[in-house]
């Protein structure tokens, strides 16, 4: 059966005092493990290990490894949400995609993935990445895509949901292939050929 992302009632901690160096190195164990063989491979064993710490202390932290893995991910990636609202939709899109490739460049963007690939094993795993960190920007997209038709900045016949899709494939696409977030050069030159057949200059 597949694990749940437990939410917290209480802000007491259970057990004895937690030990940060420990928690940082379990949190740290788990990134790299993730990265390094996906979700479907991470194990509580695998992590006390690489960790060098026993299993009940993991347990004492996190209900299992879905909640371990999503505090993992989220100890490695800066959720900040800027908000780009200058007058011109096209350059508002520029920088929020910048913006986030700078979030998902290195070891986060890899464990993004690992965990966007693990939520096929694991629903509750992609909704804890989707609900936190995804569905604010897509959120924000939606929204400012919008306000980019009424305000008459898009081409003629532009379908948003199609536009959408162009902007941001050259941004998440490689990660879901293996591969790093492409340089700011190459996000913009991709946002560029993009932006020519989206919005009216």
């Amino acid at each position: 059966m597949a694990d749940t992302i437990s939410t917290p009632t209480d802000s007491k901690p259970r057990g004895r005092p937690r030990s940060r160096a420990s928690r940082e190195a379990i949190l740290l164990a788990a990134l790299k493990l993730l990265i390094r063989d996906g979700y479907e491979k991470l194990t509580i064993e695998g992590v006390a290990r690489e960790a060098g710490t026993g299993k009940s202390t993991i347990y004492r932290w996190w209900d299992g490894r879905s909640d371990l893995a999503v505090e993992a991910f989220f100890s490695a990636i800066d959720e900040t949400l800027e908000l780009h609202e200058s007058g011109s939709a096209e350059d508002d899109f520029r920088a929020q995609i910048l913006g986030m490739a700078g979030q998902l460049r290195g070891p986060a963007g890899r464990a993004f993935a690992a965990m966007l690939v693990g939520g096929r094993e694991n629903p509750a795993v992609a909704s804890a990445v989707r609900k936190r960190w995804l569905d604010p920007r897509r959120d924000w997209a939606r929204m400012r895509m919008a306000w980019a038709a009424e305000a008459g900045q898009l081409q003629d016949g532009v379908e948003p949901r199609a536009a959408l899709a162009l902007l941001y494939s050259p941004l998440y696409s490689p990660l879901l292939f293996g591969n790093d977030v492409p340089s700011d050069k190459d996000l913009r030159a991709c946002f560029d050929l993009a932006a020519r057949a989206i919005f009216r200059r």
